[in-house]
């Protein structure tokens, strides 16, 4: 493999480096895509047999390479026998829209789009209407565009885990203007399942048809959700296998030899030895020998060996496997001005999500969305943007080579920069701590109105009036948990002014039992100064009338 791939550099155009780093690999790629020959031809016969197929593995296990540098290639190359070499192929992620990203994937030039489907609104919403007139949607759109004989269409739905949080989603901004609630995106979510199901059921003969999906195995219990699709991944599911020693080696070993670079055997051996059980191997892997490969062609060290030969030094000077993307990570945050890093710390807790069963995923935002939330301009927020997506980095998507506007979709790479990054991993702990604060203040603020629940108080008010301070949240902000924002903060506020009134109240009540205290002791003391000023009275009487008894005794003669 390693030999063929090099015998074609001639038709590559060589890169800035051979390694993609954390971004998966582009369908361009695909003589930068290694190891992965058997699996391949393994994913064709399974959609030739069933025309939906779902690839099925960990985050990091390479699932989206593998579909767009591999399968998609040996799909355009010929290697499914039956099919024609001419493929369309409409790709998409579901993120906040699924329907309306099928459309725009359907109406993109390499579909059945003649132009850019950011300028093709009214084909769009076209496409879109057609797609929402049932389950047939899908293959009434194909019919429409007159897709001939010798044509096919591959419809591949990355991250289609994303579903899974849409449909749970009970309302978003988008929703809050029509006044839908969470029902409108279960039904949305359904439908989307339906329109690829019906479109890949072997009886449509008359449209060449094909779908794939991605999607992180942790996620397949979620499918029983949605009907008919947990039958279909049974039938055709291709859960990714481990890479072998060897294979990983051709992971190393093609790219460096296609870029025209050597690499020692010892860095090899390091590398494969580096490379754990960890979900992550590979993206880490691929950040690593990118790095690597940097560092060999801007060398800041004396090389072991000879300059054209990547060796040791240039690896460990990137801070190996075990560091690499975490320091890179905050080269590329020191690299902002001290006073935008709280920005950068709300748009990466706006770009991950934290589920309440503690599963991690990417959540693609809008610059627009980004900024509101971050409470910045769009200019700000595409300048930390910029900076986390430079070519090297890759830390978020899309690549620096596509503009940025207002209703760009801004994504992580991959998961694997949540997990390794340090400092993301502490703001996604603190986002979804403060998101779990904000959904229980407001399901008890909804409570509270139907005379369900009573104002916190004590513990819970502490907890609601710190969580305010510190994160000083925002419409925008709540928005992407749960809408009701106004509500929650009401509840919150009234709480608090209940609980100064209560204060307020115990206060008086304390200072009216203080000066009742102070007017009783004031009593208490003068009625004791009264009643010795009269013990005193009496006893003068009585010392006066003795000493005139005695005296009038002795005058008569009485005392013996």
């Amino acid at each position: 493999m390693i030999i063929e791939s090099i015998s074609l550099r001639s038709a590559l155009e060589t890169p800035a480096s051979p390694f993609p780093g954390l971004r998966p690999f582009k369908e361009t790629e695909s003589l930068l895509f290694f190891g992965r020959d058997e699996q391949i031809e393994k994913l064709v016969v399974k959609l030739a047999e069933k025309r939906f197929l779902a690839v099925v593995g960990t985050s990091g296990s390479g699932k989206s390479s593998l579909v767009r540098a591999g399968l998609i290639s040996a799909l355009q190359s010929g290697m499914m026998s039956g099919a024609s070499h001419k493929w369309r192929i409409a790709e998409l992620r579901p993120t906040n829209d699924p329907i309306g990203n099928l459309a725009r994937a359907l109406n993109s030039p390499a579909a059945f789009g003649l132009k850019s489907q950011e300028t093709d609104a009214t084909e769009n919403a076209v496409i879109e209407a057609t797609l929402r007139l049932g389950s047939r949607g899908l293959v009434e759109v194909v019919r429409q565009n007159r897709m001939t004989n010798n044509e096919s269409l591959l419809v591949l739905v990355d991250q289609f885990e994303e579903l899974f949080r849409f449909a749970r989603q009970v309302s978003v901004p988008r929703a809050l203007a029509s006044g839908s609630d969470g029902e409108s995106y279960r039904n949305d979510a359904a439908a989307f399942v339906k329109l690829l199901l019906e479109a890949a059921n072997p009886s449509q003969h008359e449209t060449n048809i094909f779908v794939v999906l991605t999607m992180r195995s942790d996620f397949l219990g979620d499918c029983s959700q949605f009907g008919d699709l947990p039958e279909a991944i049974n039938e055709s599911q291709y859960l990714i296998p481990r890479l072998t020693r060897d294979q990983l080696r051709e992971v190393i070993e093609g790219p460096v030899a296609v870029g025209g670079g050597q690499i020692a055997p010892r860095l090899v051996n390091q590398l494969l030895n580096d490379i754990t059980n960890d979900q992550d191997q590979l993206p880490i892997l691929q950040h690593a020998l990118m790095r690597t490969w940097d560092e060999w062609k801007q060398p800041r060290h004396r090389h072991l060996s000879s300059p054209g030969v990547i060796d040791l030094c240039c690896h460990e000077a990137i801070g190996g496997m075990a560091q690499a993307l975490s320091h890179h990570a905050d080269e590329a945050l020191n690299e902002i001005t001290k006073h935008n890093h709280k920005i950068v710390e709300k748009v990466f807790k706006a770009l991950v999500e934290k589920g309440e069963d503690g599963r991690v995923i990417r959540r693609p935002v809008t610059i627009k969305e980004l900024s509101d939330v971050a409470e910045t301009t769009e200019d700000v927020a595409k300048t930390v943007i910029e900076t986390f997506r430079l070519p090297g980095r890759s830390f978020l998507l899309p690549p620096a080579s596509s503009p940025l506007h207002s209703e760009t979709l801004i994504d992580i790479s991959h998961e694997s920069l949540i997990r390794v990054w340090e400092r993301l991993q502490l703001w996604v702990d603190e986002e979804y701590e403060s998101a779990t604060t904000y959904r229980r203040l407001l399901q008890t603020a909804i409570l509270h109105k139907v005379g369900k629940s009573e104002f916190w108080r004590g513990a819970d008010l502490q907890v609601g009036m710190e969580w305010k301070e510190e994160n000083r949240p925002t419409n925008a902000w709540a928005n992407r948990y749960r809408s009701g924002f106004e509500i929650a903060m009401s509840f919150l506020l009234a709480s608090e002014q209940k609980h100064n009134e209560e204060e307020a109240m115990l206060r008086r009540r304390q200072q009216e039992e203080v000066e009742r205290t102070k007017r009783e002791l004031e009593q208490a003391k003068a009625l004791a100064e009264a009643q010795e000023q009269g013990f005193g009275i009496i006893h003068d009487i009585g010392q006066s009338t003795y000493e005139l008894t005695h005296r009038l005794s002795n005058d008569l003669g009485l005392v013996p």
